[in-house]
């Protein structure tokens, strides 16, 4: 599969000729204050005219289970006529496109900052893994890279190029940092939040633990990537770990906690810290990795903590600063 960056700008434009769009209508919101083609939704975690959706047309060939994208736009951005840094926010496993607003606390987080966070579905319940799957069901990194960016920064003010910055927790960091890795320029930050960033860590050993583990998860599976033992090569395009030339120039952010208890969030059932020492491992793999190929490498390694969004939303607060550092105009 090819992929999508900033220098395929003509594959980009034909995906989004296909999702009907025409004209930009970001400057021109309507009396709602909201942006052409957007809509409010009647959710508390996402007020208008901040906080609205998108319903992203999907081109022939390219199927997901949603197609919804949850977007959050600064304070005044109605009325200022300014463009802004993007940041696009993946979910974790089973989450969806409200998960951000949710359980993430997005609106707080971005409450005084002049950033457009974009919030697209990955599958929702039915884990997508952020990936064109191998037998053909789904295309999430198509319908992401050029669908989904396309289509919503045509009809924001973004700053586009040089100026987006991708993060999630678990598999959404999983999707920030393989799609930084095969789309070489597109992003200037990505950061995960314990996230399993290295299936190939211990080579063939880690990614068969990883295929036969963790279904509830949605562990990539064979409709996802084929069984590692006979797709390997797959597997190898699809590992962040493998994949970090393509990160040259970026400022990568890492955290994870150890899987052990404490940690300022108290107690949780047992299945919550069992996952956490995998991603672990994992995430000092990337690190190691993407140190050793000189790219800006940045990790918050906190000790006790568990694998929900609480100590996910403790790396957030970490990263998105450094985040905002590297994306600001």
């Amino acid at each position: 599969m090819k992929t999508i960056s900033r220098a395929s700008g003509l594959v980009a434009a034909a995906l989004l000729a296909a999702c009907g769009s025409s004209d930009g209508g970001g400057d021109s919101p309507g009396a709602d204050g909201l942006p052409r083609d957007a809509y409010a939704v009647d959710d508390d975690a996402c007020p208008a005219p901040r906080c609205f959706e998108f319903a992203v047309p999907l081109p022939e060939g390219v199927t997901v289970t949603d197609n919804r994208v949850r977007v959050i736009v600064p304070e005044s951005y109605a009325v200022s006529g300014k463009r802004y840094p993007l940041l696009y926010l993946l979910h974790d496993a089973p989450g969806d496109y409200t998960s951000w607003t949710r359980r993430g606390r997005a609106m707080e987080y971005l409450k005084d900052l002049e950033v457009i966070a974009v919030m697209p579905d990955g599958g929702g319940g039915h884990a997508g893994w952020y990936s064109d799957w191998q037998d053909g069901s789904f295309q999430w990194e198509t319908y992401h890279i050029g669908v989904v960016m396309p289509f919503v920064e045509q009809r924001l003010r973004g700053l586009g190029d040089g100026h987006r910055a991708i993060a999630g927790p678990s598999m959404g960091g999983y999707g920030s940092m393989i799609y930084s890795a095969r789309h070489p320029g597109l992003f200037e930050a990505a950061a995960s939040f314990s996230s399993p960033v290295d299936f190939l860590h211990l080579d063939r050993v880690s990614a068969l633990y990883s295929f036969l583990g963790n279904p509830v998860a949605g562990t990539p599976d064979g409709p996802i990537w084929g069984d590692p033992l006979t797709n390997w090569a797959r597997w190898q395009e699809q590992d962040p770990g493998t994949n970090v030339a393509g990160m040259a120039g970026m400022r990568i952010l890492i955290s994870s906690g150890n899987g052990l208890p404490g940690g300022p969030h108290g107690a949780v059932a047992p299945p919550y810290y069992l996952i956490e020492p995998l991603v672990l491992l994992q995430s000092m793999s990337l690190a190691q990795a993407t140190q050793a190929a000189g790219v800006d490498t940045r990790t918050l390694f906190y000790g006790p903590g568990y694998h929900d969004w609480p100590c996910f939303l403790d790396g957030f607060e970490w990263a998105l600063p450094q985040m905002m550092e590297k994306i600001a105009p």
